[in-house]
């Protein structure tokens, strides 16, 4: 489903080629030609000191998604949605990670909390030096102390930026993926994160939406190695994403 076009790559493409950067050239660095096309990564990032890691390695249970921050010139506030069994503990874990302070929920149910935080001064912070080096984030999630970013570079040697930032900072960095897009606003077909595309492919495939259902959503979820939480959260996020997609609809 994905629309990689030429795709680059993949999982051992964290090795510099011809000693400039990632992956094979797009034709704007080559030929002179108008850029058509971006760099897409999917990057696995780990440091004890990132922002909200402290509580999300000690709820293995829990995934962490951050959807807003919020500058108001003299702080900075964090809202994240925490999805998963064990929400209970998340929160005592969330109140005493060093890294945030002032945890409000701001909406709940059984399986899902939202939370605005307030980010502590000397937290470590991934966006602001990704966006530096010429990337943008497409997607965050953070489970098991590690964080899975989905984002696009503008070039090889913005991708190589970054990493050399991660390098400065001690922040563990893992190349997953890498391919280059067209320059269209999403990389995923129908705007899909990686994780949500990989979701339906594999639910599609194993019989999911078959009526009766091939698989339940609790062996898909161990067909990835996933928490059947965050199973149902990208198939639930993933489907509104493709029905708004292919129906028009604004989030509006």
């Amino acid at each position: 489903m994905r629309n990689t076009g030429d795709q680059g790559s993949a999982t051992e493409a964290d090795q510099p080629v011809d000693g400039a950067g990632y992956g094979p050239a797009s034709p704007s660095e080559t030929d002179g030609s108008p850029r058509e096309k971006s760099l897409g990564v999917d990057l696995c990032l780990s440091h004890p000191e990132l922002v909200l890691t402290e509580a999300v390695e000690s709820s293995p249970d829990i995934t962490v998604r951050p959807e807003q921050m919020v500058d108001d010139g003299t702080s900075s506030f964090l809202v994240i949605e925490a999805v998963g069994e064990g929400l209970d503990q998340f929160e005592t874990e969330l109140e005493g990670d060093s890294t945030v302070c002032e945890p409000v929920v701001l909406d709940w149910t059984e399986t899902n909390r939202v939370y605005r935080v307030k980010v502590a001064d000397s937290a470590v912070r991934l966006t602001p030096s990704l966006v530096r080096a010429g990337g943008r984030v497409l997607d965050i999630e953070g489970t098991g102390g590690q964080w899975q970013v989905q984002a696009q570079f503008r070039s090889r040697a913005a991708l190589s930026q970054f990493r050399s930032e991660c390098s400065e900072r001690n922040i563990t960095f893992r190349l997953d993926r890498l391919y280059w897009t067209s320059g269209e606003a999403n990389a995923g077909v129908c705007g899909l994160t990686a994780d949500q595309q990989v979701a339906l492919e594999t639910a599609h495939r194993e019989g999911y939406f078959d009526v009766p259902r091939g698989i339940s959503q609790a062996e898909l979820a161990d067909k990835l190695d996933i928490s059947p939480s965050a199973m149902s959260q990208r198939i639930r996020r993933g489907m509104d994403q493709v029905v708004g997609s292919e129906l028009g609809l604004s989030d509006e």
